[in-house]
C-alpha cells in the first residue's frame, strides 16, 4: 500500500509540473555542437612575379570553429544560433555571430513559414551551406566573385509557401534583406551612415524523384539591390541551380550539383572607385552583363569515401574582361562516419585580366571534427 501510494504522489506531482500541450517548450536545453576545420595547404603563385614557380612551405592553419545551438522554442517556432571564430589565426580572433534567427514552422496563414533575424538567403544552392558542407575545401570562383567570401548572409524576414502542384513539391521564398552583404563583392561599401538600403531575394524550388532511387531539384533565384550606395547604381542577379543525387544504396551515392549566375548592372565606377572612361578619357556610365558558373560530381563509396571534380568559371561583377577558370580534384574519408573528417584537393586556377594571365596550383589538406549533435544535412 505505501508503495502504490508513493506511485500515486509521484505520478500526480509529474503530470502538475509538466506543462500543457502546445504551450511549453519541447526541451528545456538547445541542441549544441561544435565543428572546427583545419588546413594544410601549399601553392606555387606567391613568386610569379618573380619569374619563380615554386611552392611554398606547407603551413598549417586554422580556419574556423562554430559552435551551433538549435531548439525548438515552442510547437510553432524554433530557434539557430550560428558563432564562429575565424581563422587564419587562434591568437586575436573574437567569436562573432554568423547566424542567428528564428523560424516560424506553423499557425500562419496560407501555411506560411517565416523566418527573421541574421540569416543565409535562399539564394542558389550552395549559398545556404556553410562550408564544412561542401565535399570540396574552396568555394566556388562565381560564388566568391559575385556573392563574397561570407555569401549573401544579411538581416533580414524571409516568407515561405508550398505551392499547389500536386506531387510536385514546389516552394517559392521572398526575402526582404538590410543590404549589407552587398559591400562583400557584391558592390561598394557603404560609408555614407545613411538610411539602409534594401535588398530583395527569392527562389522558387522544385524536387521531385527521379526513379526509385533518384531525386533531382531545381531552382530558379533573383537578387536585386544598390550596389553603389552613392550614385545610387542597382544591379540584378538571376541564378539557375540543380542538384542530382542518386543513391542505390546506403553505401554508395553519386551528386551531381551546378549553378548558372547572371549579373546586370549599371555602374560609373568599379569597386575601388575608379571611373569608367570612355575612348576619348571622359567619364561614362555602363550597363554591365557578366556571369560565372561552377559544376561538380561527388561519387561516395563504402559509405566513408568520396572521390570528385569541380569546374569553375566566372567573370567579374564589374567586368568581362576579368576571368578565372579553374578545375578541381577531391578526396574525402571519414573514418566511422561524419563527425571526423579529412579532406585532399588540388585545384589549378586560371586567371586573365588586361594585365597579363597567370595560372596557380593549390593543395590543400583538410581535417574537420564534429562535436556534440551532427544533424543529416538537407537535400
Amino acid at each position: 500500500m505505501l508503495y502504490r501510494a508513493r506511485l500515486i504522489v509521484l505520478l500526480g506531482l509529474t503530470l502538475c509540473l509538466s506543462p500543457p500541450p502546445g504551450r511549453g517548450q519541447l526541451t528545456l536545453n538547445p541542441d549544441i555542437s561544435v565543428i572546427s576545420r583545419f588546413l594544410l595547404s601549399t601553392e606555387d603563385g606567391s613568386r610569379l612575379e618573380e619569374g619563380v614557380r615554386q611552392f611554398s612551405q606547407v603551413d598549417f592553419a586554422f580556419q574556423e570553429l562554430e559552435i551551433a545551438l538549435q531548439g525548438y522554442l515552442n510547437p510553432y517556432a524554433r530557434a539557430d544560433l550560428f558563432l564562429t571564430l575565424p581563422g587564419p589565426e587562434l591568437e586575436g580572433s573574437s567569436l562573432g555571430v554568423e547566424e542567428v534567427y528564428a523560424s516560424l514552422l506553423r499557425g500562419l496563414p496560407l501555411d506560411l513559414t517565416a523566418r527573421f533575424g541574421k540569416y543565409r538567403a535562399e539564394f542558389g544552392k550552395i549559398n545556404r551551406q556553410h562550408p564544412h558542407m561542401w565535399p570540396f575545401i574552396t568555394q566556388p570562383l562565381s560564388q566568391e566573385h559575385f556573392l563574397g567570401e561570407e555569401g549573401l548572409n544579411d538581416l533580414g524576414i524571409s516568407l515561405s509557401i508550398l505551392l499547389p502542384t500536386g506531387d510536385l513539391y514546389t516552394s517559392l521564398t521572398a526575402d526582404i534583406l538590410r543590404g549589407g552583404s552587398i559591400g562583400e563583392a557584391t558592390g561598394i561599401e557603404d560609408t555614407t551612415d545613411g538610411a539602409p538600403l534594401y535588398a530583395n531575394s527569392a527562389r522558387l524550388m522544385a524536387f521531385f524523384p527521379v526513379g526509385d532511387d533518384a531525386d533531382l531539384e531545381l531552382g530558379l533565384s533573383g537578387y536585386t539591390g544598390i550596389h553603389d550606395p552613392y550614385e545610387r547604381d542597382r544591379f540584378w542577379y538571376a541564378n539557375l541551380d540543380f542538384k542530382y543525387k542518386y543513391r542505390p544504396s546506403t553505401y554508395t551515392a553519386l551528386t551531381v550539383q551546378g549553378e548558372y549566375l547572371l549579373n546586370w548592372r549599371t555602374a560609373s565606377k568599379d569597386r575601388e572607385f575608379t571611373p569608367f572612361l570612355n575612348p576619348a578619357g571622359e567619364a561614362e556610365r555602363r550597363s554591365i552583363t557578366s556571369s560565372g558558373l561552377y559544376l561538380y560530381l561527388d561519387y561516395q563509396f563504402l559509405r566513408i569515401f568520396s572521390v570528385g571534380g569541380r569546374y569553375d568559371w566566372s567573370q567579374a561583377p564589374y567586368s568581362t574582361e576579368d576571368r578565372a577558370e579553374a578545375g578541381t580534384l577531391f578526396f574525402t574519408y571519414f573514418p566511422v562516419e561524419e563527425s571526423l573528417g579529412i579532406r585532399l584537393q588540388y585545384q589549378h586556377t586560371r586567371t586573365e585580366s588586361p594585365d597579363g594571365r597567370r595560372g596557380v596550383n593549390f593543395i590543400g589538406l583538410q581535417l574537420l571534427f564534429s562535436l556534440g549533435v551532427h544533424k543529416a544535412h538537407p537535400f
